[in-house]
């Protein structure tokens, strides 16, 4: 993604000099000389004018507003009913209380707040006030009072996912009926679940790290899926392309283990959010990964993940790209537009399609010679009955677990240290990518840019402390805190499983209860138990009572799990160390 109409066109310099320091007799201008005019230092990126994701789409209630803090700030997600989702400061003008604990009126085209009844349209306009009902002209001068309204942001809604730009200003609502949209999935692609979120307790440059730096899959996610720490290979790579503010980078890596060597990777970073990772394999087939990280505040972020899968007819090779420069590109001349020429033969250039040149290498390395198999309406429709699965049912985030300690714990000892990013020895060509996210963190100067002495906004019970302190492995492994409160999919399912277990743990007791009954009577009057299937009703209704408390402890066990804590799982499959 771009953001061609924002200041966000260089990075920030060092401060002019002082203007009120005295000249030295050296530097003073003479009698004829004009003062040299100063430089001035490029304007700072402004990451407000970006889309920023918000929330997964299927994650949002519409019938209750959602809270939500990025980039500091406090918003709330509400659904109007004839225009769609609203985002809007979480903050009434009145007494100052949080929007996001009031309740929709007005059919669904107001949001009101709780606590003195305030209402707001989704452009921010307050539409009623109370305590001024008797008084039509005060309540229409007030309500028309800019003290009376709230900021309500831009939204777009794109692949299952909600953006908001967060610059009201009147520079940056310009910019954003410019901008362009996010590029994400991509259309070739096969996806079978819907975007997948985490607030992960570390700060949101170490995600952008771990989205560019494949080679710790191998040894942080020891025997998960395939991964295999001494199966790992030396990891082929490719400089990566000039790393541009606006435009970001591409970088291109080879297989992960020697029984994939015939694997070729393309890993795009879109700025400031969006990673896009293609695996092609010679065979045709593609995996496609699909990762954003958007800053909360300092030491959180949330973390987007989804993936999907496709065909193609050919495999482009590693390409020659140029090696990393100081300077921005003013041209494409990054990895994008060679893996796009290789793939010309299998299909029409993205440009062709109405896109910007050299966008969508992996797309376009699958080419338009994407295959029957891809494109198989009964294929799709799988998919999407799939995507009806509810995801808490087949995600255990045993890898999520993974990545939130090890993060967690590296910013804690960078911190404590005294260390930053300029302290890693990055000595191989699978470092290229993390070198790379570097660059332009510092091109965009991280973190002051974005925090630069701001007030930040909490986010949660569980992080409110960090980063003054380290969080517990329990306080890591929280899924309730990472995953739930932000997902009303999980929190539904919460319910649902919860309801089920209470059931079947009062059947189990009921059952129990039973078989005690029944046994008491066989020792008291055996001829009475007789007359009701005697000692093998009493067996058979233990039977049942184990049954159902060992159901009923699977399900509890489930619900721990799913929707509380991976702490559980942890210690069974050894964390780091998964067999």
């Amino acid at each position: 993604m771009t953001s061609g109409t924002q200041a966000n066109s260089g990075s920030p310099g060092k401060p002019a000099a002082d203007a009120s320091a005295p000249h030295s007799i050296a530097s003073a201008p003479g009698p004829d000389q004009q003062p040299q005019p100063q430089p001035q230092p490029p304007p700072a990126y402004i990451w407000e004018r970006n889309w920023v994701p918000v929330c997964p789409l299927s994650s949002l209630d519409p019938s209750s507003p959602t809270p939500v803090v990025l980039l500091g700030q406090p918003l709330v997600v509400w659904r109007h009913s004839v225009r769609g989702w609203v985002v809007i400061r979480d903050v009434c003008p009145h007494r100052l209380a949080p929007l996001s604990e009031g309740r929709l009126e007005a059919g669904g085209t107001r949001l009101a707040c709780s606590y003195h009844g305030w209402e707001f349209s989704e452009e921010g306009q307050c539409k009623k006030n109370p305590q001024l009902a008797s008084d039509l002209r005060a309540s229409a001068t007030a309500c028309a009072s800019k003290r009376s309204c709230v900021t309500s942001f831009p939204t777009l809604e794109l692949d299952g996912i909600l953006f908001a730009w967060l610059d009201a200003s009147e520079e940056g609502l310009q910019a954003a009926r410019t901008a362009p949209k996010p590029e994400l999935t991509d259309e070739r692609a096969v996806s079978y679940f819907n975007w997948f979120m985490n607030e992960m307790p570390a700060d949101y440059p170490f995600w952008l790290e771990q989205s560019m730096d494949p080679t710790h899959a191998n040894f942080l996610h020891e025997g998960v899926l395939f991964l295999r720490g001494a199966k790992a290979v030396s990891m082929e790579g490719q400089p990566h392309s000039p790393v541009d503010l606006l435009r970001g980078f591409t970088w291109q890596h080879g297989a992960y283990q020697a029984s994939q060597t015939d694997m070729r990777a393309f890993r795009e970073f879109q700025p400031p959010f969006v990673t896009r990772v293609c695996y092609h394999l010679a065979s045709g087939g593609l995996t496609f990964f699909w990762v954003m990280s958007v800053p909360v505040r300092p030491g959180v972020a949330r973390v987007y993940f989804k993936a999907g899968f496709g065909w193609a007819k050919s495999q482009p090779p590693l390409t020659p790209t140029p090696a990393p420069t100081g300077g921005s590109s003013g041209t494409d001349s990054s990895p994008r537009a060679a893996v796009t020429a290789a793939a010309a033969a299998g299909g029409p250039q993205r440009a062709a399609e109405g896109g910007s040149p050299g966008r969508r290498p992996e797309a376009e390395a699958g080419g338009g010679g994407g295959s029957s198999a891809q494109g198989s309406g009964a294929l799709r429709g799988l998919t999407r009955l799939l995507g009806l699965v509810p995801h808490w049912l087949f995600s255990a985030q045993l890898i999520a677990d993974q990545d939130a300690v090890m993060i967690h714990r590296q910013e804690v000892l960078m911190r404590r240290g005294g260390f930053t990013a300029r302290d890693y020895n990055l000595n191989s060509k699978a470092d290229g990518g993390v070198a790379a996210v570097n660059v332009w963190l510092r091109r965009a100067g991280y973190p002051d840019s974005l925090w630069g002495g701001k007030p930040v906004v909490q986010s949660g019970p569980t992080y409110s402390s960090w980063p003054a302190q380290e969080l517990s492995l329990e306080q890591i492994l929280s899924r309730q805190e990472r995953h739930v409160r932000h997902c009303t999919v999980c929190q539904r399912g919460l319910r649902q499983v919860t309801a089920m277990c209470t059931a079947l743990t009062a059947a189990a007791g009921l059952a129990a209860a039973a078989a005690a009954a029944l046994a008491v009577m066989a020792a008291v009057n055996p001829e009475a138990v007789e007359r009701v299937g005697g000692w093998r009703a009493v067996a058979g209704a233990a039977a049942v009572a184990m049954a159902l408390a060992a159901s009923a402890a699977t399900g509890w066990s489930i619900r721990e799990e799913r929707f509380i804590s991976g702490a559980a799982q942890w210690h069974r499959m050894g964390g780091f160390a998964s067999k």
